[in-house]
């Protein structure tokens, strides 16, 4: 339970995270075409209050409170949105893609990030599930699951956001340079780009047939996020497994909790509802819409506890990072999709 005295020293921090959220939410469902994701916006937010005024402190507890447990429930609900038998529609041929260039992208990530350039594996995870599945998103989902810091999901988040921008610019130049259809076009750009507006904006200047390939090309890998947090946890703790904790499962005291936090639990519950209609698609519409208000309450709070100095310092590393797994993921939509027909 939470006493009077906790909640007068989470109360500042919290507030300050929920003021400043709620007029981002606002202004990006107001504003059309906004030219920076929400999540992106907060973040930074965030991070230039921590890095102009560096001696504050009155904020932090709150802030905390927030990075951590708020963005663990929006996690939790988030799933109430997904609707599993979607993966489906996207056909076999162009799904097995899909899943292939996920897969592929953890790998590549890892290898090269963590491996040979020397992240951490907790970045290197991150830039893996930021850019083979949902952007920002899928980087606020993953990181309280293996515990990212938030100089780590800033590092991630920015960079990733910076070069996806980039490829609105540029992934349309392949079109005309290779001479592929509209359709193989909208593959590619539906694998390769990091987030949603950015992939409908690198799709639609080609034509409303790429668009609309790309939308759905990244609707299943968004959809792929809640497969991945399952694979993604039954690693960490597997990985991270005692003999004490071994002794107390053969001992018959085996938990649930030993291999999933609560909200991956409550995050699996809810999308299986989801799926089997118990869960309107209307009203797991709307539990989207809370998750993502507070996936930016929770943005604020973590850029708060970002020093940019360490941001900086694995900057080039990050960058060189997802660069690989663009490459990657462009390389194989351009080899395979050429073979996958509407």
């Amino acid at each position: 339970m939470i006493n009077q005295e906790k909640i007068k020293i989470l109360a500042p921090g919290l507030l300050l995270c929920f003021i400043v959220g709620s007029i981002i939410f606002v202004m990006s469902r107001q504003v059309q075409n906004l030219l920076i994701d929400s999540l992106l916006l907060a973040l930074i937010i965030g991070i230039v209050y921590k890095n102009v005024s560096p001696k504050s402190d009155w904020y932090n507890a709150g802030a905390k409170f927030a990075g951590k447990h708020i963005l663990e429930f929006s996690v939790m609900i988030l799933g109430a949105s997904i609707f599993l038998p979607d993966i489906l529609d996207a056909g076999l041929p162009l799904f097995l893609l899909i899943l292939f260039g996920v897969v592929g992208s953890m790998i590549i990530a890892y290898i090269i990030g963590h491996l040979i350039l020397g992240l951490n594996k907790k970045i290197a995870t991150l830039i893996g599930v930021g850019n083979s599945i949902c952007g920002n998103s899928a980087v606020a989902v993953m990181a309280p699951i293996i515990g990212a810091s938030a100089t780590d999901i800033s590092a991630v988040i920015g960079i990733s956001a910076v070069l996806g921008a980039a490829q609105i610019i540029l992934l349309p130049l392949l079109f005309s340079s290779f001479g592929i259809t509209e359709y193989h076009y909208g593959i590619v750009a539906g694998m390769a780009v990091y987030a949603v507006a950015q992939v409908y904006a690198a799709s639609a200047t080609v034509s409303a047939t790429s668009a609309t390939v790309a939308t759905v090309v990244k609707i299943t890998r968004i959809i792929l996020l809640g497969p991945l947090v399952v694979v993604v946890q039954l690693i960490k703790s597997f990985a991270s497994s005692n003999p004490k904790q071994e002794s107390e499962e053969n001992s018959g005291s085996f938990s649930l909790f030993n291999y999933f936090p609560w909200f991956v639990i409550g995050f699996i519950f809810f999308s299986v509802l989801r799926s089997v209609d118990v869960i309107s698609a209307d009203i797991g519409n709307q539990i989207r819409q809370l998750s993502k208000y507070l996936f930016v309450v929770s943005m604020v709070a973590i850029g708060l506890g970002v020093d940019i100095k360490d941001v900086l310092k694995v900057g080039p590393k990050v960058a060189l990072t997802i660069i690989c797994v663009i490459g990657f993921m462009i390389t194989i939509s351009l080899l395979i999709g050429s073979n996958i027909s509407p």
